[in-house]
């Protein structure tokens, strides 16, 4: 009977503190942000390729892009990446348009992937996530089978 009992007691293990120089990056489950509204963060907007400035994107930024950013301000993280995976999802950084995957080492960004947030047909965000802030990187206006895309698609209508 007690060996029973202590089959089903779980372990579990308390730290009482972090060692001294330590930093703990992450804290919690990593997938804990599915449950959480996303919020936006523009720091890492690049200004040079697929940008986020007026000559690029005119009255989009007003028109498109703030009312899609605000619609997903009602969704969690869980209804957009994984209920949405078809016209949400993260692209291997490998499968990027060469000049993509230059550009985010010049701009010192070390991401295994990015997110592909589909605005519409052509007009896609792109970005990467830290818990639920997505960090903006990029418009692309011409998202398809083209070498001006962040990343290629042959698929029509994507």
């Amino acid at each position: 009977m007690a060996a029973s009992k202590k089959k089903d007691q779980k372990k579990v293990v308390v730290q009482a503190k972090i060692p001294e120089g330590r930093h703990v990056a992450q804290t919690q489950n990593p997938d804990s942000f599915y449950h959480e509204y996303p919020a936006w963060g523009f720091h890492a907007c690049d200004t040079k390729m697929w940008g986020f400035t007026q000559d690029k994107i005119g009255d989009a930024i007003w028109t498109e892009i703030l009312p899609f950013l605000k619609e997903l301000e009602t969704r969690t993280w869980g209804d957009i990446l994984i209920k949405a995976k078809k016209q949400n999802h993260s692209i291997d950084v490998s499968d990027l348009n060469p000049v993509a995957r230059k550009r985010l080492e010049e701009l010192f960004i070390e991401q295994d992937s990015v997110v592909s947030l589909r605005i519409n047909g052509t007009h896609r965000i792109y970005g990467y996530h830290v818990q639920r802030v997505f960090n903006i990187l990029w418009f692309d206006s011409n998202h398809g089978d083209n070498d001006s895309c962040v990343c290629r698609s042959t698929k029509k209508h994507t």
